[in-house]
């Protein structure tokens, strides 16, 4: 077994996740915060996903630079709103329309604005997502999602099984090169995304309870004014901020608004 921790150019992105074995063709994606304890060997890369958008964009990127990982096995408890688990089911089914939202998703927003369309294309092309997630008994997101859970034994054992059989039925690397995505957004540590997305979310809606109607009814869209430093402007107030990415923060805003 060769271990991915001495891979250098493999994860491409960062995140909350554990390397394993580099010739495994499975990658774990585990909803929220549970814990799920397997040997090394049978998995190339475990991580953990906490959000439909920049989350998920995140899976994807590393995915697809990496044309050993031919199945993703998703595990752990649904939560209501992010729903990470449709949003994954629903992209590997329908992809994105041109907005960039995944098609017939039931998440909050579902918008992939920092992956390319050929990413996204790629991501469903290479790999097949084996679904383990328990959407019984959903949490509320966002003041439980956080906390730890352990997987269940009847899960683990499940997880435990598709592990042998996607083994034994792997159709070996994709035949493509990897696929590299470069957008800056993605290359921010997962709790600066969480931080500055939720800052956004907050401002947007305490603006939202402050407008009278005429301007809570107004069409007006986010200013970007610098896509590198994710600076953007609230056009009705003058309101300056930052973004993880701007794309986002608009499809973000106008959501919350019921513009989109």
């Amino acid at each position: 077994m060769r271990n991915l921790e001495s891979v250098k150019i493999w994860p491409t992105i960062s995140g909350s996740y554990t390397l394993g074995n580099a010739d495994s063709p499975i990658a774990i994606v585990i909803i929220g915060r549970g814990s799920l304890t397997l040997p090394a060997e049978r998995y190339a890369i475990k991580g953990q996903l906490v959000t439909e958008n920049v989350g998920l964009e995140k899976v994807v990127a590393n995915i697809v630079a990496n044309p050993r990982i031919r199945f993703l096995l998703v595990c752990g408890k649904e939560e209501v709103g992010h729903m990470p688990g449709e949003a994954i089911q629903s992209l590997s089914k329908n992809g994105v329309d041109k907005r960039m939202r995944i098609r017939d998703c039931k998440s909050a927003v579902p918008y992939l604005c920092n992956l390319s369309l050929e990413a996204i294309e790629r991501f469903r092309e290479q790999v097949e997502v084996v679904n383990h997630v328990d959407s019984s008994d959903m949490r509320e997101a966002p003041t439980e999602y956080l906390a730890r859970y352990d997987i269940e034994a009847e899960m683990l054992e499940r997880i435990q099984r598709s592990i042998l059989e996607c083994e034994a039925r792997s159709p070996g690397p994709f035949p493509a090169p990897p696929c590299i995505e470069n957008n800056e957004a993605l290359r921010l540590e997962g709790e600066n995304v969480a931080r500055i997305n939720s800052s956004s979310a907050d401002i947007f809606t305490q603006k939202m309870l402050r407008m009278p109607s005429e301007k809570l009814s107004t069409a007006t869209r986010l200013v970007t004014v610098s896509e590198e430093f994710g600076i953007v402007v609230e056009p009705v107030d003058g309101l300056v901020m930052q973004v993880v990415s701007p794309e986002f923060a608009a499809r973000l805003n106008a959501y919350l608004r019921g513009l989109d």
